[in-house]
């Protein structure tokens, strides 16, 4: 692919109706297969970093997360703006990409000014993906308003979507478990809003005063923290945690703590980015994908038996960068 098919691509993002979404797609392909012309997209694109809101959405299997971003774009589409997607899947271990795809738990609204795409975790530690920094600027080029990023539902509750997002909403329900004591600390001080969903249940009100006390201790510190009660079935109260989600957004921008959160993605990217190739060099060093596995699996059986630790196949196997 040449740089004119790249700049071709990114102008044709651009123009309406499906071949907009087509090009769009191919562009995210590319990035997310790691494609040698992904950095070059990158640098085209550049400049028009950081003009949507970027909000992650993060909570255990099952808590309605999917059918939440569906009826917030219905608000979305009626207020004529754009919104994009990024669906952070588990990734298959036969085929490397999203086990879920594209589409398949989103039921609402599609047109042309929303746009959905599934990214493979590829086994990231918090439920991210390696390219979710470079989908969510090439839908900042494509001109959306709002980014849903939409994580691996987990015990962790993804506690890495902070280094993509602008602002963390963790959506529980009664089901969560034993109130928020069964939460991993790392979400509870990380998210900026609270959503109990699926609020028609038993138990929903429990949660909602547990979550309301969190608030409490946060703002006893300097944070606002949000909490606001839905049922996505019943589409009740999504329009106020939309809206309310967006007046923190607009308040932490205003008081530059947005600025500041932006930067510090910047500065997780790199890290990320850093760790992967220190990877990539030590698989190389080594002859390859196949011995690097065979590698591992040997020092794997010697620290189960007690002969190695960690730290030693470490520096065993990267011994050869320095």
């Amino acid at each position: 692919m040449t740089r004119a098919d790249i700049h071709e691509l990114l102008e044709s993002t651009r123009m309406p109706g499906v071949e907009s979404h087509r090009s769009l797609g191919r562009l995210m392909r590319l990035v997310d297969d790691c494609h040698p012309v992904a950095d070059e997209i990158d640098f085209a694109i550049r400049s028009t970093v950081f003009r949507a809101a970027r909000i992650g959405l993060t909570g255990p299997p099952g808590a309605g997360k999917s059918s939440l971003i569906a009826c917030v774009l219905e608000n979305i589409s009626a207020i004529d703006k754009r919104a994009g997607i990024l669906a952070i899947d588990p990734t298959s271990p036969f085929t490397g990409g999203a086990l879920l795809g594209d589409r398949v738990r989103l039921k609402g609204p599609t047109s042309d000014n929303v746009f959905f795409r599934s990214l493979a975790s590829r086994g990231a530690y918090g439920g991210i993906s390696a390219s979710i920094w470079q989908s969510a600027r090439l839908l900042d080029w494509w001109g959306a308003d709002v980014i849903l990023i939409e994580t691996v539902g987990s015990g962790q509750l993804g506690t890495s979507v902070g280094d993509v997002a602008d602002i963390v909403v963790a959506v529980l329900t009664p089901e969560t478990g034993d109130g928020i004591q069964s939460m991993k600390a790392g979400i509870m001080e990380l998210a900026d809003c609270f959503i109990v969903n699926k609020s028609d249940r038993s138990g929903s009100e429990l949660l909602f005063r547990e979550l309301n006390h969190v608030k409490k201790e946060a703002e006893s510190v300097g944070r606002r923290v949000e909490v606001f009660s839905t049922s996505a079935v019943e589409s009740s109260g999504i329009d106020e945690a939309f809206d309310g989600a967006r007046s923190l957004w607009l308040n932490l921008y205003d008081s530059g703590e947005i600025t500041r959160r932006r930067k510090s993605q910047i500065e997780k990217e790199i890290a990320f980015r850093l760790e992967a190739g220190m990877r990539e060099m030590v698989i190389r060093s080594v002859g390859g994908m196949e011995t690097y596995s065979k590698a591992i699996s040997g020092w794997v059986e010697k620290i189960f038996a007690g002969d190695a630790t960690s730290a030693i196949a470490a520096n065993e196997l990267g011994a050869d960068l320095f």
